[in-house]
């Protein structure tokens, strides 16, 4: 439990934390203790903005426990706190070159000051997570370089980066068996295509055959394929989206990648800077609409009014039925909806803790559809434009 496992910084015994601030809370300590820190490697971005935002919040305390050796009193780690404790050394003259440095959100570009050796933050941050990613950035500064680990499944790490300073396209290579589904064919045997098949533009949903043959599944993610890879002809792809994540109305079903879209038109510097996101089916009113709950950073832009009209407008574009159901009176605009800051962050401690899970798959769906879930945010609106 007290072992240092070659290449992390944090104890072995950090992984039986289960609480999502206290984990993350932790994991900072030992690696703000540490000058020499190459790597971050956060299984989705938002972690590694969460992360930062603990350390924003709770500065003081890491730093005297940097400076006096002792594993501060943080909830939910007394199972391990001997085992920490071993590992933990007082280091004044590392606590003074941090508070000299000062907080994270003190200065642009801070995590190369406080680790001057860092050159890589690895995460997941391409689909929904992509809106995060400039915060991170402005973290990490432009000499940082982001990688983005893959594609996987369950039983399959499925695709690896096609370029390793692009986040969003993946080429597959696993040594399982992946075909593919057309998403415009009917989803029987016969219409299962292989990689050779496939057509640039098309959209596709993999399906999965592991090695030793125990599992063969299709997976709810849609593919975009844009090519193949000239050095093998293996497919080339971006994550287009989740099946079972829409918004379906009678008309029409709103995909993901339409959620995607539609948000990414009113993330603008003089509108709203959007951080996290998540929509649900809004039937305050009727007729029902999408309606988008973001957190931003900052406060809203001089335009932000037109957050509406915009977000609209670019639902339209996704399709057709969209107009005909606003012209009978079966759709209005979306509704936007701003939460206080840190509350994304606060969701996901606070659904580890309902699920008493770990926070490794705790993610903010891009739409949301349980109702405790969406009660929960609606009570942190800090405003409705």
């Amino acid at each position: 439990m007290a072992s240092m496992i070659p290449g992390l910084v944090a104890p072995w015994a950090t992984g039986l934390i289960s609480r999502h601030q206290s984990f993350l809370l932790i994991h900072a300590l030992f690696a703000l203790a540490d000058r020499n820190l190459e790597q971050i490697a956060t299984t989705f971005v938002t972690f590694f903005i969460d992360l930062v935002s603990y350390v924003q919040e709770e500065w003081d305390m890491l730093l005297s426990s940097i400076r006096d050796g002792v594993v501060p009193n943080i909830e939910h780690i007394d199972h391990v706190r001997d085992y920490l404790q071993i590992n933990m050394h007082a280091d004044p003259q590392r606590a003074e070159e941090l508070r000299t440095i000062g907080p994270p959100f003190s200065s642009p570009a801070w995590a190369p000051r406080v680790w001057p050796k860092r050159r890589i933050l690895s995460c997941i941050c391409s689909g929904i997570f992509a809106t995060t990613l400039p915060m991170a950035r402005s973290v990490i500064g432009p000499d940082v370089v982001v990688k983005n680990p893959g594609y996987a499944c369950t039983e399959s790490l499925l695709a690896g980066p096609f370029n390793p300073e692009d986040t969003d396209t993946f080429v597959t290579s696993t040594k399982d068996v992946v075909e593919y589904l057309d998403l415009a064919d009917n989803k029987i045997h016969g219409n299962i295509r292989q990689a050779w098949d496939l057509q640039p533009g098309k959209l596709y949903q993999g399906v999965v055959t592991t090695v030793n043959g125990l599992w063969r599944y299709v997976l709810d993610d849609v593919f975009h394929v844009i090519g193949f890879d000239p050095r093998n002809g293996s497919p080339v792809f971006k994550y287009h989206g989740r099946r079972s994540l829409a918004i379906q109305f009678q008309y029409a079903i709103i995909t993901e990648a339409d959620l995607v879209q539609v948000t990414q038109a009113i993330d603008e510097e003089d509108m709203l800077r959007v951080q996290e996101f998540t929509t649900v089916l809004d039937r305050r009113e009727l007729p029902e609409t999408v309606g988008f709950i973001l957190e931003i950073t900052g406060e809203p832009g001089l335009n932000a009014n037109s957050a509406r009209p915009k977000a609209f407008k670019a639902l339209l574009s996704t399709n057709d039925n969209h107009q005909r159901a606003f012209d009978t009176g079966r759709l209005r605009q979306p509704t936007v909806r701003i939460v206080k800051p840190g509350t994304f962050s606060d969701y996901r401690r606070w659904r580890g803790e309902r699920l008493n899970t770990g926070i490794g798959q705790i993610k903010i769906p891009v739409v949301m559809v349980d109702p405790a879930s969406i009660e929960w945010l609606e009570e942190r609106v800090v405003k409705e434009l």
